[in-house]
């Protein structure tokens, strides 16, 4: 609808940022609570003229002008027939508009947003502003619950379109700094900007505000970019929603989410359309949609479960505040001139219309949250049919009529046959961002293509694969070993069965298994054998060694695949292939083969150097082969291979069975679900809580046990998606279960500190902060700690220091904190002079370690202290090693400790 150009008798809904600010009008003498002319002491707030009118933005930012005012003067209508005096132009009208709620509300808040109430006492002072802010959190706690994928990520990065002063902004990034890395503030007015500007400022969050004079229904932001498009009190003003919301999709990411609140049209059936078309009319609202046709618009541009949720009563308690203060300031206040209390009577009045057109429900007030869909490209024919059921993902083979845009390509799903090489990649379009293979083998695909197109690659079918593999390569270790391949068709004998016909196979029990690689499908295997052959020999070689797993499964690494190979009764290569694998079964590795010994290839043909083996088989310098694999693939039927009698080739069936075709369609569904947070997550959310749980108890337990607690003073605490699990208090350590921690320390001490290191370290995940004798006595050395030993060697130049302020319950020494902290790059450990000490790291088991060995470590410096003797200091480079050999995979805190710790403890 058109904005309305003349006057009419009712007060209009006043589309500045809330849609409630009051117009303004007083002659050259007032004095409306402050706001005169000569209180701005030379601001921009001082205002000229014998009155103001202010709608500082109508439909997408534009001002509506009403010719009975002039050209130049932003209008709104008057609210009655009472007296008005002509109007006056206003410089900086958005900081009079916050100076006006300052004072009328009585908040001294930039939040002038409608609010959320659910557990705050409106007769408390600056209980508007603290509903606004409530508001903002509720929105962005629905945001995450539409992205619990991106809950606990350090990057996370969104829009907010329409923000205004950047309150909601703001608040966010200083709020959750450990996770909001951006918000973009998108916003017409200039002078709002400037605001926002400096505010961020203020609040030491400039780095991750970043505001932009635009439109929101025409951004200069890139493409699918955005985390969450967010919105707060904003789309009033859009000329067209359908545009704006368009918008919005156009900037977020695949998977993202959209979250608006907003005023919109009543659906009551008793309303009539005309008196609906008045209403907008009157208050110059261009495009005024009901909550149906919000959910209808946003559908048709793309957007996915689109949800509105009514908030009107919510809306119906802010309008009663501000009836509430406006008459307090009628009966007590000082309203200066008469024509500035006609203005708050009018307001007044205004409000009290307001509350009852909410009761009749001509308009309403709520939040809409939706999906941007994820689109897939079926790139090969699937082996069966491919079944959908997750609405947020959309196959662009498939026509939908609701939806105005063209679907773009996130996703893109091939077969082993389907080859991948760099050409092919980068001709992919820029939007594809996941390459689903259903197969086992990558060496399809250009992974290093990928990585600089910033492709994800998935398998499909995976655990199907692995253990399809592993049962067929098992079953084929078995029989070569037991020599029962060269039995076919072997006669029974004619003189009858005895105890020493055909007798050359070995067990599994005492053999010796050589296994090339480490990866999911040989762990696999190698669990398997240990059910049925625990005693067995099974030495490896990999490029990455798993410390926890070979000594889990007593497996023996050795560098050296020749040694490996002399050493074996059979050799199965499982490595991927790539150019460090290609032949790494040489002719020089077959040649350590004992005669005795077999091969079994159930990786890539061109693994083993087919001519090499070929030649070993033909002069039975080795047993046998069996080969699931070949290169070339198919072999040829003239090869020689084919003709000899100890070498076995199957097909390359070890997957072919309709369980693998069916997994490896079904799991791309969930795979995509997974990548882009579209479901399939609460139950992993609920394991890794659990877990998380577990650690944090099992650390407080030991505490207790090794003698490292203060009854129930100190804290652990660990870092869950959005929140941070932490010590109950007013509980034994000895005692404390995983269902005690708590999302929120009732100890202001420990928020001030954990906050304080978790802001300065994103990347850290848990902390433990104690008050151990050594520790302390340490701190309150002039020298403080001093690295002298080889166990100092974890905290060799990672020991930073801070000068304990007192009690640490102001929230004012977390900065502080902070600044101590990111002073000593990387370090692990904050030793506060006189206090106590905090180690952290990217894990409970991690930093509980590091803890323990930094009090034994004080403890040792404490002795060579008191033994008088002169102290002998290692070299500098001699630590520097020391300290490098410490963070080995093998060696980290943590590491081989933890397991043996946690059999210490139960909960039963």
């Amino acid at each position: 609808m058109a904005p309305n150009s003349t006057m009419t008798d009712d007060q209009p809904i006043c589309v500045s940022d809330s849609f409630h600010f009051a117009s303004f009008w007083t002659d050259s003498s007032a004095n409306l609570a402050g706001m005169d002319r000569g209180s701005s002491s030379g601001d921009d707030d001082s205002i000229s003229g014998a009155g103001v009118v202010i709608n500082t933005r109508n439909g997408a930012g534009r001002r509506s002008r009403n010719p009975s005012f002039g050209s130049d003067v932003d209008s709104l209508a008057p609210m009655n027939e009472q007296p008005v005096l002509k109007p006056f132009t206003v410089a900086n009208p958005d900081r009079v508009k916050l100076k006006f709620y300052s004072n009328v509300l009585g908040d001294n808040s930039t939040f002038i947003h409608y609010g959320k109430w659910d557990g705050l006492d409106t007769d408390q002072p600056g209980a508007y502003g603290r509903a606004s802010e409530a508001m903002t959190d509720y929105m962005y706690k629905l945001s995450m619950g539409l992205l619990p994928h991106r809950a606990e990520s350090n990057d996370f990065n969104y829009v907010d379109l329409g923000s205004g002063t950047g309150a909601s902004a703001i608040h966010l990034a200083a709020k959750h700094s450990l996770t909001v890395s951006s918000a973009t503030c998108i916003n017409v007015c200039h002078e709002q900007n400037v605001n926002a500007i400096e505010r961020a400022a203020e609040l030491n969050v400039s780095d991750k505000i970043n505001v932009v004079d635009a439109s929101f229904d025409e951004t200069p932001c890139p493409s699918n970019h955005y985390d969450l498009a967010f919105s707060q009190d904003a789309y009033i003003h859009a000329v067209s929603k359908e545009k704006a919301f368009a918008e919005a999709y156009r900037v977020t990411k695949p998977g993202g989410a959209f979250v608006f609140c907003d005023l919109v049209c009543g659906n009551d059936p008793d309303l009539t359309v005309q008196e609906l078309a008045q209403f907008a009319e009157r208050n110059r609202i261009n495009d005024w949609l009901n909550p149906n046709q919000i959910v209808k618009t946003c559908n048709e541009v793309g957007w996915a479960d689109v949800t509105f949720v009514d908030l009107s009563t919510d809306l119906r308690i802010s309008f009663q505040l501000m009836l509430k203060k406006v008459t307090f300031v009628l009966e007590h206040g000082d309203t200066g001139t008469s024509s500035s209390r006609v203005l708050l009577m009018n307001y007044r009045d205004s409000i009290c219309r307001r509350i009852t057109q909410i009761e009749r429900g001509v308009f309403k007030w709520g939040v809409c949250h939706a999906r941007k869909p994820v689109c897939m490209d079926m790139a090969v024919k699937p082996p069966v049919p491919f079944v959908k059921t997750n609405h947020l993902i959309i196959d662009t083979h498939e026509e939908d009529e609701t939806r105005k845009v063209e679907s773009e390509k996130n996703v893109v799903v091939i077969d082993i046959l389907k080859k991948m090489n760099k050409d092919t990649i980068d001709a992919l379009p820029s939007t594809v961002e996941l390459l689903i293979t259903m197969s086992a083998g990558l060496d399809h695909i250009d992974l290093n293509a990928c990585k600089a197109k910033g492709i994800v690659v998935k398998n499909s079918g995976r655990d199907a694969l692995t253990s399809h593999v592993v049962q067929y390569c098992l079953s084929f270790i078995i029989i070569g070993l037991r020599d029962a391949l060269n039995q076919l068709s072997v006669p029974f004998p004619s003189s009858g069965w005895n105890l020493n016909w055909n007798c050359e196979g070995k067990p599994l029990t005492s053999s010796t298994i050589a296994i090339i690689g480490l990866g999911l499908i040989s762990k696999s295997l190698v669990e398997e054998i240990r059910k049925i052959a625990p005693d067995a020999r099974i030495i490896y070689n990999t490029r990455t060694r798993d410390i926890d797993f070979e000594s889990k499964h007593k497996l023996e690494y050795f560098s050296d695949v020749k040694e490996l190979a002399r050493l074996c009764d059979v050799l199965v290569p499982m490595c991927a292939l790539n150019k460090q694998t290609e032949h790494i079964i040489s002719k020089d590795v077959i040649a350590q083969l004992q005669p005795h010994a077999g091969f079994i290839n159930m990786a890539r043909g061109k693994v083993v150097d087919t001519d090499a083996l070929t030649e070993a088989l033909e002069t039975k310098a080795i047993k046998y082969a069996i080969l699931d694999t070949t290169y070339p693939e198919p072999l040829p039927s003239t090869h020689t291979l084919w003709s000899l009698d100890n070498c076995f080739i199957f097909p390359h069936y070890a997957t072919n069975t309709m369980s693998v075709r069916e997994a490896l369609v079904n799991e791309i569904e969930p795979i995509i679900a997974d990548h882009y947070g579209l479901g399939h997550s609460d139950e992993r959310r609920k394991a890794e809580e659990k877990a998380l749980r577990y650690d944090l108890a099992v650390a407080h337990r030991l505490a207790a046990q090794y003698g490292m607690d203060m009854l129930v003073r100190n804290h652990i605490s660990a870092r869950h998606r959005t929140g941070c699990l932490i010590t109950p208090g007013r509980k034994m350590w000895g005692k404390i279960t995983p269902d005690d921690l708590v999302y929120s320390s009732s100890n202001v001490t420990a928020g001030v500190i954990h906050d304080a290191v978790y802001s300065a370290r994103p990347d850290i995940k848990a902390l433990i902060r104690l008050h151990t004798p050594a520790a302390t006595a340490i701190s309150c050395l002039e020298e403080g700690f001093q690295p002298i030993t080889q166990d100092d060697a974890y905290f060799y130049g990672k020991v930073a220091t801070y000068d304990w302020g007192g009690l640490s319950d102001d929230a004012s020494e977390g900065p502080l904190i902070s600044a101590a902290v990111k002073a000593v790059e990387g370090c692990n450990t904050l030793l506060m002079h006189n206090h106590g000490f905090v180690c952290f790291g990217p894990s409970v088991r991690h930093a509980w370690v590091l803890a323990y060995y930094f009090e034994k470590c004080c403890e040792i410096q404490l002795r060579v202290m008191q033994s008088g003797g002169k102290l002998r200091r290692p070299k500098k480079a001699v630590m520097q090693k020391a300290a490098e050999g410490s963070y080995l995979p093998e060696f980290a805190p943590g590491v081989c400790e933890w397991e043996a710790l946690c059999e210490e403890i139960s909960f039963d």
